[in-house]
């Protein structure tokens, strides 16, 4: 409310633009409220959260919100050390519009950083690191160059398969789904004979599950209260959800949670969409809305893009 946004968008009323106030902050802010209004601003799962300030508004903003949230920091405030602002405010719009236009947009993770306040006091200016933020990158990914004979697309696999090995943790309950992209992770990872259209499920270095059906997934969920789960885009169709994956039910799903789950893709096959959006059906409306919107992909090693994913009912 007031200053905080509200009577900008007042301001802006010819132009048509549709706004609601979900919080309501005093004339005199501080830290506080801000860091209030952010984690009511991502909870409502936004495709990309902006804010307008400095280092101390990205403190707030990096301390208030989960780490599967996208934001960019539009650049006005009296220090910018961080690594989450757009070069310009009209860079953002920029970034806006490639998202809207379905282009392929980077996702990075950058830093949060602010003066160091003794250093300050003491006439040395000294940035400290307060986390990180994901933001969109400003380039826009293009195809893979070519290199050692082998195809874009087999380079990609063994890049997210590369990273995913690597970054798997202990007693955390991983569920690797159907399709030729995850059994190529799975047995990276060192899972023997993978199943190609059925869940396969990882728990501290072994295979403890191979092809689960929904009740197997339903009891694994029950004994295991960390758990995230991998799928992949089936090629051509741009489907992620809803096909060739049933053992996946509604039930299994919200057990899981949304931001438990990773989507996995090439660039290759992104690019082969030609902009169309990835597409989900779960068999509920309310969750089809949950998963829909820009997502990060995983795309190759420490590398995701941001796509829209919808429901067409």
């Amino acid at each position: 409310s007031g200053t905080m946004g509200e009577d900008y968008f007042t301001q802006l009323d010819h132009a048509k633009l549709m706004y609601k106030v979900v919080y309501s902050a005093p004339s005199e802010t501080t830290a506080q409220h801000t860091q209030e209004a952010v984690n009511i601003l991502s909870s409502f799962s936004p495709d990309l959260l902006l804010f307008a300030g400095g280092d101390g508004t990205a403190r707030d903003v990096c301390a208030s919100i989960n780490n599967e949230q996208v934001c960019l920091g539009i650049p006005s405030g009296v220090k910018m050390h961080s690594g989450v602002f757009a070069i310009t405010p009209q860079a953002v719009v920029s970034i806006i519009k490639s998202m809207l236009a379905r282009k392929l947009v980077a996702v990075t993770e950058a830093e949060v950083r602010d003066i160091d306040e003794r250093s300050f006091q003491e006439g040395r200016v000294v940035t400290k690191h307060f986390g990180e933020l994901l933001v969109p990158d400003d380039q826009l990914l293009v195809q893979c160059v070519k290199c050692s004979g082998l195809p874009d697309d087999q380079l990609s696999l063994d890049d997210i398969a590369a990273f995913v090995s690597e970054t798997l943790e202990d007693d955390v309950l991983y569920l690797f789904g159907s399709g030729g992209s995850l059994r190529h992770i799975k047995e990276f990872v060192g899972i023997d004979e993978p199943t190609l259209l059925g869940v396969d499920a990882w728990y501290n270095g072994e295979c403890i599950a191979k092809d689960a059906n929904e009740p197997v997934l339903i009891d694994l969920l029950g004994n295991y209260p960390k758990a995230k789960l991998f799928l992949s885009v089936i090629g051509g169709q741009g489907v992620v959800l809803g096909r060739g994956n049933q053992q996946l039910s509604v039930r299994v799903l919200r057990m899981l949670g949304i931001t438990n789950i990773q989507f996995v893709g090439t660039q290759e096959k992104l690019h082969a969409l030609e902009g169309k959006a990835l597409q989900v059906d779960s068999g509920d409306d309310a969750l089809n809305q949950e998963i829909s919107g820009y997502r990060p992909i995983l795309c190759g090693y420490h590398d995701y893009v941001l796509y829209d994913i919808a429901y067409s009912a």
